[in-house]
């Protein structure tokens, strides 16, 4: 049997359990209300998760899906160019207090890896949203049915200020929008769900916090591809009808401050327009850009350090442009301008694979088979863009607000979807709906054809196999394992492929290579899908766990995402000779599935560099005759010179280490004979 993690994940007792999810949901019912409860609660998780994670030693990174760890090396990336800077350029006088901000987000690390292995959090998560959203909605109409001022005059602030009390709570009701679709749910808790998105919504409104909102025009559109494409119509458009109207009724009211700062905004923005100096928010924050923007132009490659805005600020109100009171900031109120600013293009790059790493996560759970874990996507995706609108005119990372929910954001969700996935592929699926029929093509694969086929014999409900003419034994290895062996000659992949998939009786069809095999992870998950009456989707992409020269490896091209189950009638094989591939019916829906398919891709590098060389003669040959020709000598290097950044880098082979660095170079002498014999050709 074949198990992907072969480590034992440490499962925490009950007590601790439930003492975690109690501080989670103190965290987030509280945190927008009281001082530095959110920011405790995020401590007190993240050192229970390095105890605990020490003594049964969970720190083990393979344990983690890949995406999980490109989250992770993003973070340890985005706090090296910033400690990098800082060493460059030296701390300035406030340089201790931001060093200790930027550590904190290594907190993420412990805080991800623990809350994976609880299994009470989720519920914590879900009830801490709604009676947060609640209580903030409550405190901000009594402050301004009261006529309260704060340091903001009539905006509502909360604990720290109204950009992140409005900001947050506008998270809270777009992560809600996911509980409120849970089929699950009660009547009363789906309505107390709804009453929460309303409080708020009204609970930013009052804060006057403008940024947030532009939020809305970018989940808008993901909602509708997401959360709603699983509803009615009706239900589906009237939902985004009624966000966007009431958006506009914030924006229009004259009762709330979001209408007079939108008005201000609008005045602002018109006179910059024209060339002239703004005097509201808006337009000393486009001061602060001009000056961060200049700074960054001076220095664009390793920028002028965490003081450099300071600095440059100080030099400008000497010169006489601006006023003296622009003393007050320390930062250019824009996450993406500080990150150019600190690190230059290096320090913006690292703010961006943060920020689209934690993302990828979200959006990747909304194709995978299991329903119960989209929801936590939902609300993983809605506060990381959330927050990353916020990041257009505020500084998060400047500030502990900013750090304290970007952790909570990126490492919770994370882990929760995990959890739910563990649980739920735990639980028995259920009788399959759908049947499903196994298709393996092969010649002289006698060392690995028993493996594949012992992976799928007692669970497809039937396996075909074809051969193109053996001669080691490999028919009668297969012959143990399915009573439909066929010897047939060999006319290509493509059309061998599509020849099986032709034989297959059943309403599913999984294709195997002879050097794969399933996981049992993964046979659980298909069963999950095929117990549905009617799966989301219509094919399912598998994850490879690539195995060569004795490592796992986790990145690069080779650890794509295939397409292997599929609904029979909707899929068909090209007709390629190499590197086919399955196309399915134009109105098609295609998943993902998480379990991994095993690929032992090599036996040896010789046999690597053989099987490279016969594809790229196949590929070369091929493209010859689709009318592809090669003119310059330089191109097959060129071409195998981005293959090799393109996985060594881009792809994070260099994750792997020495196998990924070996895989590199492989694939880019493949490259570099592919171009060469189709010169040769020409």
């Amino acid at each position: 049997m074949l198990h992907w993690r072969t480590a034992t994940d440490p499962r925490p007792p009950d007590w601790l359990d439930r003492a975690c999810a109690g501080i989670l949901f103190v965290s987030l019912a509280l945190g927008l209300l009281l001082p530095k409860v959110a920011g405790a609660g995020f401590l007190l998780l993240s050192l229970a998760g390095i105890v605990w994670l020490s003594i049964k030693g969970g720190w083990q990174l393979k344990t983690l899906a890949p995406l999980e760890r490109l989250l992770l090396a993003a973070v340890v990336i985005y706090v090296l160019v910033w400690l990098g800077a800082w060493a460059w350029t030296g701390l300035d006088e406030s340089g201790g207090d931001g060093l200790g901000r930027t550590l904190r987000l290594l907190l993420i690390i412990p805080l991800l890896l623990f809350v994976r292995q609880l299994a009470r959090l989720e519920a914590a998560w879900w009830q801490g949203l709604t009676v947060g959203a609640i209580l903030a909605g409550i405190y901000a109409w009594w402050f301004h049915l009261t006529g309260q001022v704060s340091l903001h005059e009539h905006r509502v602030d909360g604990p720290t200020n109204p950009i992140y009390f409005g900001g947050i709570a506008l998270a809270f009701a777009m992560m809600l929008l996911a509980r409120v679709h849970d089929s699950g749910l009660s009547w009363r808790a789906r309505a107390l769900t709804v009453a929460a998105i309303v409080l708020a919504i009204s609970a930013s409104t009052f804060s006057g916090s403008r940024g947030a909102w532009m939020v809305l025009p970018l989940l808008l559109p993901v909602y509708l591809l997401t959360l709603g494409a699983e509803q009615p119509p009706v239900k589906r458009y009237l939902t985004a009808l009624a966000l966007v109207l009431v958006a506009a009724l914030v924006m229009l009211n004259p009762m709330v401050p979001m209408s007079e700062r939108a008005g201000e905004a609008a005045a602002d923005l018109a006179r910059i327009a024209q060339g002239e100096q703004a005097e509201g928010t808006l337009g000393r924050r486009a001061v602060m850009w001009q000056i961060s923007w200049q700074l960054f132009l001076d220095r664009p490659l390793a920028g002028s350090g965490p003081g450099g805005f300071r600095q440059a600020l100080e030099a400008a109100v000497t010169d006489g442009h601006p006023d003296p009171d622009f003393l007050a900031y320390r930062h250019p109120h824009s996450a993406y301008l500080s990150a150019l600013n600190h690190g230059g293009l290096l320090g913006l790059l690292s703010l961006l694979l943060l920020f689209a790493y934690v993302m990828r996560h979200h959006v990747r759970v909304w194709h995978t088979g299991l329903k119960q874990t989209r929801l936590l996507g939902w609300s993983g995706l809605a506060a990381l863009a959330t927050l990353m609108v916020i990041a257009l005119t505020e500084s998060i990372f400047e500030r502990n607000a900013g750090i304290i929910w970007f952790a909570l954001f990126a490492a919770v969700p994370a882990g929760l979807i995990q959890a739910r996935r563990r649980l739920l592929l735990a639980s028995a699926p259920g009788q399959r709906q759908h049947r499903l029929s196994v298709i393996v093509i092969c010649k002289n694969e006698a060392d690995r054809i028993g493996r594949c086929l012992a992976s799928v014999a007692d669970w497809a409900d039937e396996v075909i196999v074809l051969d193109s003419g053996s001669t080691d034994g490999t028919v009668d290895i297969a012959r143990q394992h399915s009573a439909q062996v066929h010897e047939t000659g060999w006319p290509g992949y493509g059309r061998q492929k599509q020849r099986a998939l032709e034989m297959a009786r059943h309403d599913w069809v999984l294709s195997l290579d002879a050097d794969e095999a399933l996981d049992e992870e993964l046979k659980r998950e298909i069963d999950h899908v095929l117990a549905q009456d009617r799966p989301a989707h219509h094919g399912y992409a598998l994850t490879w766990l690539t195995h060569a020269f004795d490592q796992t490896l986790s990145f690069g091209h080779w650890a794509r995402t295939p397409l292997r189950l599929v609904a029979r009638e909707r899929a068909h094989f090209t007709l390629a000779a190499v590197h086919e591939k399955i196309i399915m019916a134009p109105d098609s829906r295609v998943g993902l599935l998480e379990g991994p398919l095993h690929h032992w891709v090599f036996r040896d590098i010789d046999h690597a560099r053989s099987k490279f060389d016969r594809y790229a003669r196949l590929q070369a040959s091929e493209r010859h005759q689709r009318g592809r020709r090669v003119r310059s000598s330089l191109t097959p290097w060129f071409k195998a010179a981005l293959n090799f950044l393109d996985n060594y880098l881009l792809r994070s082979a260099f994750l792997d280490g020495r196998a990924g660095w070996m895989m590199s170079r492989l694939h880019a002498e493949y490259t570099w004979k592919k171009y060469r014999y189709l010169k040769e050709l020409g």
